[in-house]
């Protein structure tokens, strides 16, 4: 992987335990996935260049620096140390888990009240390989137009939606930052 890239983001990954995170970076990164996910301790960190167009429609090369956090409560006094700095994240729930979608306000304010500031998000549905769903695509829709922010299916067994959800972010961030300097 070249070490070159025009524009470097922290990004953060959040949402309730087991909904998917470790998965999803894990996929995207690595581009495998793994059935024996174990619990995150504090944090993990994955470093991935992607492709992005700019606003003047030329290609740019995008570094993102993944903080993937613990979901479970017993981290909640560490997350804000990880939240520091970032420009934009993933907003998981697990599709078939309602408890993991209802509370995503939860961490909404978690994450405003350690940044001090609104950064731009992606609403991620992931496991929708899963025959089990309960959490509908019309909620997630919802939920992220309430929010200002793009939706996205994905399943990091299968892969799809992965590259989605990270492309959909980078390019928000690349034209974010280039109205900035405009």
């Amino acid at each position: 992987m070249s070490s070159s890239y025009d524009y470097l983001f922290k990004i953060v990954v959040l949402g309730e335990g087991a909904v998917g995170k470790t998965a999803i970076v894990t996929r995207f990164s690595h581009g495998f996935f793994r059935t024996d996910y174990k619990t995150t301790i504090g944090s993990q960190f994955a470093v991935k260049n992607i492709e992005t167009p700019s606003m003047h429609g030329n290609r740019l090369t995008v570094k993102l620096q993944i903080w993937d956090v613990a979901g479970q409560s017993r981290f909640q006094i560490l997350r804000p140390m990880y939240y520091r700095g970032s420009s934009g994240g993933l907003l998981v729930y697990d599709v078939s888990r309602r408890r993991t979608f209802i509370v995503l306000e939860e961490w909404l304010d978690e994450l405003r009240k350690a940044i001090g500031k609104d950064i731009p998000l992606v609403l991620v549905a992931n496991k929708t390989d899963l025959p089990d769903r309960v959490v509908a695509p019309s909620e997630g829709r919802e939920f992220a137009d309430a929010h200002g922010m793009p939706y996205v299916e994905s399943s990091a067994k299968t892969g799809e939606g992965i590259l989605d959800v990270f492309e959909q972010l980078a390019t928000t961030l690349v034209h974010n930052r280039e109205s900035a300097s405009d």
